[in-house]
């Protein structure tokens, strides 16, 4: 589809990073007029509903509760990390892109680069709707969001030495997406991080590069990191990450009262 990918770089100037809900919504269409043998009644589901989305940045000033995103690579123990942290604090645990979509995600990955990250790009809009009417009612911890967005595309695209330097718009989260009020970046060791992925599941390609790709990982990360959204955690164990995160959470001023595990409770677990 030389077409789209044309179209795509006009929008995101070769990074593949989205920059509005719009922009994601310029190449779906494009893609869907008309529709290729691969897309599925479930694909335009997924437009129809990313179309039809009324959540702006603004919203953000309307929520009761706060929004707490979990990053990093795959491995790294963010769903687990998620979960917990959303029961300490008494909270919801959200997932990006939302489970429904599990199945359209897998199709959309086997696409080029700019048609898959249009996808993720969108589904961010569409969790956003869910993740503010959560914050009504409870703390929502987030398991990945925009800038894993960010980071896999730029991964897929760049080396290290031709990242956008710091600073960059393309580091910075998209105007018409409401933002997290703390986010957290999970650091473990690589031996772990690969052991960890390989025996909870087959790796997909995106995980094989990674795993395979020292570049490719020192990309990723570096992107996280010039985000400026997240502070990095070291996650010897789950608990060990979600102790840390809660003291860092009161540090800068998100008030909550859960209970940090105790030194027992870190002792009687392996690390991850």
């Amino acid at each position: 589809m030389p077409s789209i990918a044309a179209l795509a770089r006009t929008l995101h100037g070769g990074t593949n990073v989205y920059r509005s809900r719009l922009d994601c919504l310029k190449v779906l269409h494009a893609v869907e007029q008309p529709p290729p043998p691969w897309w599925t009644p479930d694909c335009s589901d997924f437009v129809r509903q990313a179309e039809s989305l009324s959540t702006s940045a603004s919203s953000t000033a309307a929520r009761k509760n706060p929004v707490v995103v979990v990053e990093g690579l795959d491995g790294t123990g963010k769903t687990l990390v998620t979960r917990t942290l959303a029961e300490k604090l008494s909270g919801v645990a959200i997932s990006t892109p939302p489970p429904q979509f599990a199945e359209i995600r897998s199709t959309f990955r086997g696409q080029e680069e700019a048609v898959a990250r249009a996808f993720y790009s969108a589904a961010n809009y569409i969790a956003a709707a869910s993740i503010l009417a959560a914050s009504q009612s409870s703390v929502v911890v987030v398991d990945r969001w925009w800038c894993s967005t960010c980071a896999m595309a730029l991964a897929n695209g760049c080396c290290y030495d031709s990242l956008p330097p710091s600073g960059d718009a393309v580091y910075r989260w998209p105007e018409d997406l409401p933002a997290p009020d703390a986010g957290f970046l999970l650091c473990v060791d690589e031996a772990v991080r690969v052991a960890r992925i390989r025996r909870r599941a087959p790796e997909d390609a995106e995980e094989r590069r990674l795993s395979s790709h020292s570049e490719m990982r020192r990309v990723a990360m570096e992107a996280y990191r010039r985000t400026n959204m997240l502070t990095e955690v070291a996650a010897p164990s789950y608990r060990v990450a979600v102790n840390s995160i809660l003291r860092l959470l009161s540090e800068s001023g998100v008030a909550h009262g859960a209970a940090p595990f105790a030194q027992a409770e870190l002792d009687s677990i392996e690390p991850f």
